[in-house]
C-alpha cells in the first residue's frame, strides 16, 4: 500500500467532513428557522441528494479522463462557494437561496466518489476495504468533530454578537475548512494516474460505459444492496433530529454531541476492526450480517417515542445508536470494497461516481419518505428502516448463497476426471 498519498487523502477527507460535519445537525435549524415543516426539510435534502445522483457518475467519469486532483480541487472550491450561501441565506432569512447553496453543493460537491477512486488506485485488492474503512473512519472523525465545532461557533456566534445570527457562523466556518481543504489538495496531494491517452479517452460522459457498469450483474446486485441500505439510514439522518428535540427536548448542543457519539463508534469500528475482520471473514460474510446489527438498533429506537419515563427514552436512545452505529460502520467500507473490486482500473471513477450516485438517489428518495412517516407517528422511520435493513441483508445472504454455489460449480467442472 503506498503509504504517504493514502495518508494525505484521508487527512483530506477528514478536513473536507470537518466542514461537512459542521452543517449536518444544523440543516434541520436552518430550515425551522426559516419556516419550513419536517417534509419541507425532507425535500431540501432530497434536492441536494438528486443533485448528487446526477453529477456524481459525471465527475467520477471526468476524474478517469483528466486525474482525480483536478476533480477533488473544483468540489472543494463548490464546497466553499455553497457554504458561504448557506451562511447568507441564514442571515437573510431566505428559504430559496437555502435551496440554491444545497443544489450548488450537490452539483460541485460530488468528491466521495472520486476520494474513493483515488483509494483505489493507491491500494492493492487485498488492501482496499481496510483503505475504504481507513477513509470511512476519517469521516466519521469528521462527523465527531464538527458537529461540536459547530455548535461552539454557534455559541461563540450568540455571545459575541445578535444570538438571531448565530447559527450562521457554523456555515461560514465550514466555508473556511473547505478552502483549507482546497490548499491542502493543491499544494500536498499528487495525481493518481495518468491521463487517458487519445487511444483510449471517451467522451466527457459516455452512456456506453454506464449501460456497461448498469448490466454488470455483479455490480447491479451491489448497488441495490447500497441503495437501501442508505435509503434506511437516511431516514434516521432526517429524522432524528426532530426526534430529539420533540421527546427529550434537546438543545442544538446536545444534538452535535449524539451526531459525535455516533461517529466515534464507526470510527473505532472503521479505523480498527474493519480490516481484521475482512481478513478473517470477507467482505461479503460482514455484509450479510451488518444490516441486522444496524436493524436492531432501529428498532430500539423505534421505542424512544413510545416510553413515557423520559430517563427509559434516554437509555434507548443510546443503546439504539450503538448497534446502529455498528452496523453502518461495518456496511460501508465492505460494500465498497466489493463495489471497486468489480471495476476497471481505468474506470474506478466512474465505478465509484455510479455507486455514490446510488446513494445519492436513496438519500433523495429517503428524507421526503421519512418526512412523511414522521407525520404519521414518530416511530413509523425506524421501524419501516428496520425492515429495509432485515430485507437488505437477507438480499446479501442470497447473493452469497448464489456465489458459494457458483464457486462449488466451478470447481467441480474444472477438476479433471481421475482415470479409472
Amino acid at each position: 500500500m503506498k503509504r504517504s498519498p493514502l495518508t494525505i487523502i484521508l487527512f483530506v477527507a477528514f478536513v473536507d467532513l470537518i466542514g461537512f460535519g459542521l452543517i449536518i445537525p444544523l440543516q434541520a435549524v436552518y430550515a425551522k428557522r426559516l419556516g419550513a415543516t419536517s417534509l419541507t426539510f425532507g425535500l431540501l435534502i432530497g434536492v441536494y441528494a438528486i443533485m448528487q445522483f446526477v453529477f456524481n457518475p459525471v465527475l467520477g467519469r471526468w476524474s478517469d479522463r483528466v486525474g482525480r486532483r483536478r476533480v477533488l480541487l473544483l468540489s472543494m472550491a463548490g464546497s466553499v462557494i455553497s457554504h458561504t450561501l448557506l451562511g447568507l441565506a441564514d442571515l437573510s432569512y431566505s428559504l430559496p437561496l437555502l435551496f440554491v447553496a444545497r443544489i450548488m453543493d450537490g452539483i460541485t460537491g460530488a468528491n466521495v466518489a472520486t476520494a474513493q477512486a483515488y483509494i483505489a488506485d493507491v491500494t492493492t485488492d487485498e488492501n482496499r476495504a481496510r483503505g475504504m474503512g481507513l477513509f470511512g473512519a476519517a469521516f466519521g472523525l469528521g462527523f465527531v468533530l464538527g458537529p461540536a465545532i459547530g455548535a461552539g461557533l454557534a455559541g461563540v456566534g450568540g455571545i459575541v454578537g445578535d444570538p438571531r445570527y448565530a447559527t450562521a457562523w457554523p456555515a461560514f466556518g465550514a466555508a473556511v475548512i473547505c478552502a483549507i481543504a482546497f490548499v491542502l489538495v493543491w499544494r500536498y496531494l499528487p495525481e493518481s494516474r495518468r491521463a487517458e491517452s487519445s487511444e483510449d479517452a471517451t467522451p466527457f460522459f459516455s452512456m456506453h460505459r454506464l449501460r456497461e457498469a448498469m448490466t454488470h450483474d455483479r455490480l447491479r446486485e451491489l448497488f441495490v444492496l447500497s441503495f437501501g441500505v442508505t435509503f434506511a439510514f437516511v431516514m434516521l439522518e432526517a429524522t432524528l433530529v426532530y426526534l430529539c428535540k420533540d421527546r427529550l427536548d434537546i438543545s442544538i448542543s446536545e444534538t452535535g454531541l449524539l451526531f459525535a457519539y455516533i461517529g466515534m463508534i464507526m470510527v473505532v469500528v472503521q479505523g480498527g476492526f474493519v480490516g481484521k475482520l475482512v481478513a478473517r471473514f470477507g467482505e461479503m460474510r460482514l455484509l450479510t450480517c451488518a444490516p441486522f446489527i444496524t436493524a436492531t438498533g432501529f428498532a430500539l429506537l423505534a421505542t424512544v417515542p413510545e416510553l413515557t419515563d423520559v430517563r427509559m427514552a434516554w437509555v434507548m436512545l443510546f443503546l439504539g445508536c450503538l448497534p446502529m452505529a455498528i452496523g453502518q460502520g461495518l456496511t460501508g467500507p465492505s460494500l465498497n470494497a466489493l463495489i471497486s473490486r468489480q471495476g476497471a482500473r481505468e474506470r474506478q471513477g466512474l465505478t465509484m461516481g455510479l455507486s455514490q450516485g446510488v446513494g445519492s438517489l436513496a438519500r433523495a428518495a429517503g428524507p421526503p419518505i421519512a418526512g412523511f412517516l414522521y407525520l404519521i407517528g414518530p416511530s413509523r422511520p425506524y421501524l419501516v428502516g428496520a425492515g429495509v435493513l432485515c430485507v437488505c441483508g437477507l438480499f446479501a445472504l442470497s447473493i452469497r448463497g448464489r456465489q458459494q454455489r457458483s464457486l462449488r460449480t466451478t470447481t467441480s467442472t474444472s477438476t479433471p476426471d481421475h482415470p479409472s
